[in-house]
């Protein structure tokens, strides 16, 4: 009898053993991999440029784990990332339009046969031909969020909606970089002058 008792307990003591290794895998595996932040920056925001035509701006901005996107004809939809991978945005919109990320994020080609590309740098002109950028802005045309540009030829200075400033210049006619303390900004405008697309993510229109 004894043998059998010392057997049972020998066994509860194994199985003990084993719930606590398990437990402190799983501990162990949820501290070596925390969660994603889903509200993380995406790949997907910024300027781009329907079928790479730099006259054709079309922008995603983000907000949480929400997305607004405008195409060259200025029509909007919220959207959405889906997949394991976070390559793929639907249009909610649009006929539930998908657009797949090119792996080095200059790319997105949609499922309706149409691609954006993000605008080239460059963005044409050149000489005399810069644009007039000087004036009162908004962000995302907010009018409760003023922006400033203040102009002298291709040199800029800038002031956002919440007073931080900066300094640029215009290095195409369809095209602005800017610092701002450090962190360079690039900005595309639109062809009518009236919408710079930057390549944060954010929009300013006047």
């Amino acid at each position: 009898m004894k043998s059998s008792k010392m057997r049972a307990f020998s066994l509860a003591l194994a199985i003990l053993a084993a719930i606590a290794i398990t437990q402190n895998l799983k501990i162990e595996t949820a501290l070596a991999s925390p969660p994603q932040d889903p509200w993380a920056p995406s790949g997907f925001t910024g300027a781009w440029c329907a079928q790479g035509d730099p006259s054709k701006h079309c922008s995603i901005t983000q907000n949480g784990p929400f997305y607004n996107l405008t195409n060259e004809q200025g029509s909007t939809s919220t959207g959405h990332v889906m997949g394991m991978n976070g390559n793929t945005i639907m249009a909610d919109q649009w006929n539930l339009v998908q657009g797949t990320l090119s792996q080095d994020a200059s790319r997105i080609t949609w499922s309706n046969g149409t691609f954006w590309a993000r605008c080239p740098s460059g963005g044409g002109g050149g000489g005399s031909h810069y644009p007039n950028v000087d004036g009162t802005w908004y962000r995302s045309g907010d009018h409760s969020k003023g922006c400033y540009i203040r102009q002298r030829r291709r040199n800029l200075n800038l002031t956002n909606e919440s007073g931080q400033t900066g300094t640029g210049q215009t290095d195409g006619r369809w095209h602005l970089t800017t610092n701002w303390n450090g962190t360079q900004v690039s900005g595309s405008i639109s062809k009518d002058g009236n919408t710079i697309y930057w390549d944060n993510g954010t929009t300013w229109t006047r």
